[in-house]
C-alpha cells in the first residue's frame, strides 16, 4: 500500500509541498496555540469534525488548521494535531537558481501541471489493476517518462532573464522525481529549481516567510497561503519573529530527538540551520 500511494504521488507531481520541523517545536509554530488550530485533531470523533479534522492544503487564507499537521505523541496510533500551527507554510516562493533575487510569485516555474506515466500507465491505470511500484523513487530505466498530452503549457525558464548560475545537479540519483528526464531537457520539469544547484538560489528571508511571499502581495496559488492571526500574518519574515523561552537544551555529544514533518513531495532537498543563541 505504501508503494502505491508513493507511486501515485510521482504521477501526480502537481501536488503541493511543505514541510516544517515538528520537535522541538519550532519558533514559528506559534499559532498552534490559538484557534483554530487547538480546535483541530484527526481522527475525526465526536467533538471533531468538519473542517476541525480534516487534512487540506490552505488555499484561500482561511480554514487553514488542518494544513500542517504533526503526530500527536499520545501513543495513539495515526493521531494527529494541529499544535505545529502554520509552521509548513514559511518559505520562499519563486525563487530560482542563478538569479539575484525572488520574485515571491513564479512558485513553479513554468511546471505544476504535468503528469508522468510508468511504462505507459497513468496512476489512475496503476491503481485500477492494483499495481505498485518497488521504487518510486529510482524506477528502472525508461519506466517513467512525462505525459507529453499533459506538457504542452509547461514553460520552464528562470525568473530572470541572465541567471549567472546555471544548475549543477543532473545525476539521476541526487533527483527525488523526474529522475529519468535528460539534465536541461523540456522535459526536466524541475531544472530552475534551488535543490538542482544547492546556494546558488537566493532566499526571501533565511527563516521563511508567512505565505512564501513578500508583504503586500496577498495569498497566490500552489500553496502560497497563510492565515493571519493575533500572533503571525501573511508577509512576516520568520528572521523577525520574536524569540520565546528555549524548546529544547543540547548539550555538546548530546544525541537530541528531532522530529521533521511532510505534507506532500515537491521532490526537492531540504536543508537544516541551527539559529543563533
Amino acid at each position: 500500500m505504501r508503494q502505491l500511494a508513493l507511486a501515485t504521488l510521482l504521477l501526480a507531481s502537481g501536488a503541493s509541498g511543505h514541510a516544517a520541523l515538528s520537535f522541538p517545536r519550532p519558533r514559528n509554530a506559534a499559532d498552534g496555540s490559538l484557534a483554530p488550530w487547538t480546535s483541530w485533531a484527526y481522527p475525526c470523533d465526536k467533538t471533531h469534525s468538519g473542517a476541525n479534522c480534516s487534512i487540506s492544503f490552505c488555499e484561500h487564507g482561511h480554514d487553514c488548521q488542518g494544513s500542517c499537521p504533526i503526530a500527536a505523541r499520545s501513543g495513539v496510533k495515526g493521531a494527529l494535531t494541529a499544535s505545529n500551527g502554520q509552521a509548513c507554510y514559511w518559505f520562499s516562493n519563486g525563487c530560482t537558481v542563478g538569479c539575484a533575487r525572488c520574485d515571491g510569485s513564479s512558485n513553479h516555474v513554468g511546471h505544476g501541471s504535468q503528469r508522468f506515466l510508468f511504462k505507459g500507465m497513468s496512476a489512475a491505470a496503476l491503481r485500477a489493476r492494483n499495481l505498485s511500484i518497488e521504487d518510486p523513487f529510482s524506477p528502472p530505466p525508461g519506466a517513467l517518462a512525462l505525459n507529453q498530452t499533459t506538457a504542452k503549457s509547461l514553460a520552464i525558464a528562470p525568473n530572470c532573464a541572465d541567471p549567472k548560475t546555471a544548475p549543477t545537479v543532473c545525476d539521476p540519483r541526487l533527483r527525488t522525481a523526474n529522475t529519468q528526464a535528460a539534465c536541461g531537457s523540456k522535459e526536466d520539469v524541475y531544472y530552475y529549481s534551488p535543490w538542482r544547484a544547492p546556494g546558488a538560489a537566493p532566499v526571501i528571508d533565511a527563516c521563511g516567510m508567512a505565505g512564501g511571499r513578500f508583504p503586500g502581495q496577498g495569498v497566490g496559488g500552489a500553496g502560497a497561503q497563510f492565515q493571519n492571526s493575533s500572533v503571525m500574518r501573511q508577509g512576516d519574515a520568520g528572521s523577525a519573529l520574536p524569540r520565546g523561552p528555549p524548546a529544547a537544551v543540547w548539550r555538546a555529544g548530546d544525541s537530541p530527538e528531532v522530529g521533521w514533518t511532510v505534507m506532500a513531495n515537491h521532490g526537492g532537498g531540504y536543508a537544516y540551520r541551527l539559529g543563533a543563541p
